[in-house]
């Protein structure tokens, strides 16, 4: 017993140091792959996102960039840029920088939240998990599909820098909110009790106020989808989850504060833009069949939700990446700006941010299924068949995606 004991011990030791070798490793080659199509985009592609977006950092002082963030514009890119490059490095590079370490936060966020939600997993599972999540894009048909991004979207991007900016401090908020959220609903009655301390508060409020000074698209969606389950909570429990709603909502008053000021400073009366209703105007402009898009970016996520619905459909994360992609949907399909923008698709970028927090929820499941016992048989069998293979199409897409982009074609 002693000996099967202090094998075991060994062995998962083993898989421990194996894993954080191979999670460094890969965390590093996805830096490099990055940094180089940062660098790509940057240096070789006039049409880039990354380029314009360049171009205003070297027009901000320390002054304007401040007034851009205290008035809600998406600048923290640009102030991160500003400030490393104001320690000497290069422009280009300190825009490679941030842009690779937006992208690698990324990566690491995913790695400690398998870590923390399987935390039986081999170690060694996870860290290919984890840059699988950060290259799949939607299936590429190239019959259908002329261009990967542009006609179906995705979770994963190469050439805006304040959407991959946005998404660490998005998957960090999700978390958080799920994590309080659970205390309402996994609680003895209807709790009152929304935050353990005022410096859970703060810190939630903070990191809201950080997506939108990344980015407001998170907010924009985020926001409405999370007043639908405090909606569909309070009429559950005939009023009695007000107080525990009112202190959630009240920690989003900074960052909506500042998504009203980001609306109004783009969209006011002085702006040369606006928005209105166009049910499918902007969408049907870059896919020819809406349906069948969302499908090529969904697949995998869609199967492994109709195969786990059980678990998946009850849960706060599941309801809320699902209220929250249901409001993305409504935006890029209802919304339009007005003038030369309209077909940028600016109105978009909440739905491919929604996707990040559905595809990450159906990669846990499917893990858990895959490796976790919970599946036998010819269940087992047909589970992993198509959902490896819905996986892997995915996945070559995505890196199919990266090497078009580095190649030199435009994808956006």
């Amino acid at each position: 017993m002693e000996e099967n004991a202090g094998m075991t011990i060994s062995q998962t030791e083993q898989q421990r140091r194996l894993g954080l070798m191979l999670s460094c490793l890969l965390g590093v080659l996805l830096f490099f792959m990055a940094f180089y199509s940062t660098y790509h985009l940057l240096a070789e592609v006039d049409a880039s996102d990354l380029t314009v977006h360049l171009d205003w950092v070297k027009e901000q002082d320390k002054w304007s960039m401040l007034t851009a963030l205290l008035t809600g514009r998406d600048r923290l890119w640009h102030a991160c840029v500003w400030l490393i490059n104001r320690l000497g490095v290069s422009m280009v590079y300190a825009g490679c920088l941030v842009t690779a370490g937006s992208v690698e936060a990324v990566y690491l966020i995913y790695n400690a939240l398998f870590k923390r939600m399987l935390s039986w997993l081999d170690r060694r599972v996870i860290p290919w998990a984890s840059l699988t999540l950060c290259l799949v894009s939607s299936i590429f048909m190239p019959w259908y599909t002329v261009q990967i991004y542009r006609a179906n979207s995705s979770l994963n991007v190469w050439h805006n820098p304040t959407q991959l900016m946005v998404r660490p401090f998005a998957l960090i908020a999700f978390w958080m909110t799920v994590r309080i959220y659970r205390r309402l609903r996994e609680g003895d009655g209807w709790t009152n009790r929304a935050f353990e301390s005022r410096w859970e508060i703060v810190a939630y409020a903070f990191v809201l106020m950080l997506t939108v000074w990344a980015k407001p698209s998170f907010a924009q969606a985020f926001i409405p989808a999370l007043a639908i389950l405090m909606i569909v909570d309070l009429v559950r429990s005939r009023g009695k989850a007000f107080l525990f709603c009112f202190k959630v909502a009240c920690a989003y008053i900074p960052a909506a504060v500042l998504m009203l000021m980001n609306l109004l400073s783009n969209f006011g009366s002085d702006s040369s833009s606006g928005i209105e209703i166009a049910l499918l105007d902007v969408w049907s402009h870059s896919t020819k069949n809406i349906p069948l898009s969302i499908l090529l970016l969904f697949a995998f996520p869609l199967f492994v939700f109709i195969v786990d619905w059980k678990r998946l459909l009850p849960s706060v994360e599941g309801q809320l990446s699902l209220s929250n992609l249901a409001v993305a949907v409504v935006m890029k399909a209802a919304l339009a700006e007005t003038g030369s923008r309209r077909y940028h698709g600016n109105l978009s970028w909440s739905y491919g941010l929604a996707a990040v927090f559905v595809w990450f929820l159906a990669m846990r499941s499917f893990l858990d299924m895959m490796f976790g016992n919970r599946l036998t048989g010819k269940k087992y069998t047909v589970v992993a068949v198509v959902g490896w293979t819905l996986l892997a199409m995915h996945l070559l897409t995505g890196i199919i995606y990266y090497i078009k982009i580095v190649s030199g074609e435009i994808l956006f």
